[in-house]
């Protein structure tokens, strides 16, 4: 036994050597594994008439191979697929074990994160959604948005029926109102950013924004209240309260420019008798603006048998 240890004895510890070499080479190719995140989770086998969704969306995926393939190796060469043959409406959890991963060969799989993801089969259904035009800045000053339309004015949507159920509107590309001061009239496009919902026949969308100017208000004081009298009356006519107080609205423009005495308050007693009454002031305003209030909203007129016209 010792005289066959010691023949050809160099040979076979060369041979040792040569193989001890092989083994950590091909061991050192192999490298450490690496993990690549965000691998999107793709389906097949999708069930007529239903539409999946998970959570989470993507996937971190730990390999290990040769050196030279793994440093090589992106994202998008990494397919991992999951199998819905069979499945019917509703949720589900979907363990890792059971990913389908495509990856180039003598690479494998290390690690899967997380260990399960969350599936939602749920029927593809399609409905009218409202155009909801998006709108940035704000026109001129003294100026408002009166009415925004759209033509058309909604457009079908196609998707998982809790999505579809949820959306509230489909918004547009931006139109920018900074600084207008008329109506415009824009073709912007949908907007609709939520991942699996699409919009069927999609088509330019013509919106049109009616400006008008915003209307503010101004208050006034101690506004002299007249009486309206013809002069052949016979009776005196006598006020309790001779001024009111006022607040009125109209474009921002037009009250700038309001005085006290480009407004008239007054008491209409045609065709009264002697006597007391409470009665509702007559205002008269510039065109375009109008009367918020008047106090006070009653004046106590008394008319007696002086023959006097009094303002």
């Amino acid at each position: 036994m010792r005289n066959w240890f010691r023949h050809n004895l160099g040979i076979k510890l060369a041979s040792l050597a040569c193989a001890l070499a092989l083994f950590f080479y091909v061991l050192g190719q192999q490298g450490e594994p690496i993990s690549f995140g965000e691998i999107p989770l793709d389906f097949c086998n999708i069930p007529t008439n239903l539409i999946p969704s998970i959570t989470p969306e993507t996937i971190s995926v730990s390999l290990q191979g040769p050196r030279k393939i793994i440093l090589g190796l992106e994202r998008k060469q990494i397919k991992v697929y999951l199998d819905l043959k069979g499945k019917e409406k509703g949720h589900f959890l979907y363990p890792s074990e059971d990913f389908k991963i495509k990856c180039p060969e003598g690479v494998r799989v290390v690690e899967i994160t997380p260990r399960a993801v969350a599936v939602n089969l749920e029927p593809l259904v399609t409905r009218e959604v409202e155009i909801k035009p998006t709108i940035l800045g704000k026109p001129a000053s003294g100026y408002g948005i009166r009415k925004i339309t759209s033509s058309p004015k909604s457009l079908e949507v196609s998707g998982p029926e809790g999505r579809v159920a949820a959306l509230a509107g489909i918004p547009t590309t931006p139109i920018d109102v900074s600084n207008i001061s008329g109506s415009i009239t824009k073709v912007v496009k949908a907007d609709l950013a939520e991942k699996g919902l699409k919009i069927m026949g999609e088509v330019p969308i013509q919106v049109v924004i009616d400006l008008v100017q915003e209307l503010v208000e101004k208050s006034f004081t101690d506004v002299p209240v007249k009486i309206m009298q013809p002069p052949s009356s016979l009776l005196e006519a006598r006020l309790k309260e001779k001024k009111a107080a006022l607040v009125l609205r109209g474009p921002q423009e037009a009250l700038a420019a309001l005085k006290a005495t480009d407004i008239t308050i007054a008491i209409d007693v045609s065709d009264l008798s002697r006597g007391t009454y409470r009665l509702k002031p007559e205002v008269t305003t510039p065109a375009k603006v109008e009367v918020v209030s008047v106090t006070p909203p009653l004046f106590e007129v008394t008319l007696g048998s002086k023959i006097i016209f009094q303002e």
